[in-house]
């Protein structure tokens, strides 16, 4: 029978990090293997709300600080990292326990990926050229009519997930959303679900509290030195959220307290996303982030998890 490997979720600022260092205290060989699509670049620590060294070296994290900014991460190269995290673990007698809210991730991760063509490097520069010559808004028009399925869940302004639905739909003749629903390899684990939710005030106001506690921290530096670096707006680490929004400010002056505003908003309506994504996984045990007994109820599934 398969292993059952736990994996703890909930919006962004909901207390994933938190309450997996909690448990950490009450199940010392437990090590996080993290699910979050922006703590895998370096040099991206105060925005993207990475744990503090000292908490990594209390509790040891995978998939964390290993990416230059300037690469690309993707749904597939992360599965095939946590499978060897989680077997890593295993190997050497620990607990892992799957921490994170990048859902698309979680889904690779937990039922595979459809096995999609490679796409013909023409195809692609015929795309970077239209995108020259129409612009953006024009290319995810044509994916709606394309493919609008695939274009529900893609932001209007994400250029490298439209190109990439709309260069899948030209090189194969079938819309990427299709090619979802072909049969993907099977993981070789069984996975066991905790979700964290809170009222939508109170998760507003943690995200409203964490943003200036980062501008505190020194957000608006960080994101200097990545400039000064060379790593530009278009750079993929980049486009996260809490870093993208200091573009006019750094090029046209708006105000730090306005780029707060942004950030604010953006991430309340990253959280949205991904509670809409997390709602119609029917597996999902939740529980109440604002609990007392939030930890003791979170340790009870833990402990079933690991006698399974």
């Amino acid at each position: 029978m398969a292993r059952s490997i736990p994996i703890l979720v909930g919006p962004t600022a909901s207390g994933k990090t938190a309450l997996a260092l909690r448990l950490a205290e009450r199940v010392p060989s437990l090590e996080v293997v993290s699910a979050d699509s922006r703590q895998v670049y370096r040099m991206l620590t105060i925005g993207t709300a990475k744990p503090t060294h000292a908490e990594r070296k209390a509790v040891p994290h995978h998939l964390i600080d290993f990416l230059d900014p300037a690469e690309r991460y993707s749904a597939g190269r992360f599965r095939t990292d946590a499978e060897g995290a989680i077997a890593d673990c295993l190997r050497r007698g620990t607990f892992p326990v799957v921490v994170g809210g990048t859902g698309l991730y979680l889904r690779a991760l937990t039922e595979g990926l459809s096995p999609i063509p490679a796409v013909p490097d023409e195809v692609n520069r015929r795309l970077h050229h239209a995108l020259e010559a129409e612009g953006l808004p024009a290319l995810y028009r044509r994916l709606q009519d394309r493919d609008p399925v695939a274009a529900f869940g893609i932001r209007p302004n994400d250029t490298q997930r439209i190109l990439r639905a709309l260069a899948v739909c030209e090189a194969t003749g079938k819309p990427l959303s299709v090619w979802w629903k072909s049969p993907a390899l099977p993981s070789g684990y069984r996975y066991a679900w905790l979700g964290i939710r809170s009222p939508q005030e109170r998760l507003r106001d943690r995200i409203r509290r964490r943003a200036y506690a980062m501008l505190d921290a020194g957000l608006e530096n960080e994101v200097r030195r990545l400039l000064e670096r060379g790593y530009g707006w278009d750079t993929p680490a980049m486009r996260t959220v809490g870093y993208r929004e200091w573009r006019s400010h750094f090029e046209g002056g708006t105000s730090v307290e306005e780029i707060a505003s942004r950030i604010i908003t953006d991430t309340a309506q990253y959280g949205k996303r991904q509670m809409t994504w997390f709602r119609a996984l029917e597996h999902i045990h939740w529980v109440d982030g604002v609990g007392e007994d939030l930890a003791e109820v979170a340790l009870e599934w833990l402990e079933s998890v690991r006698r399974s």
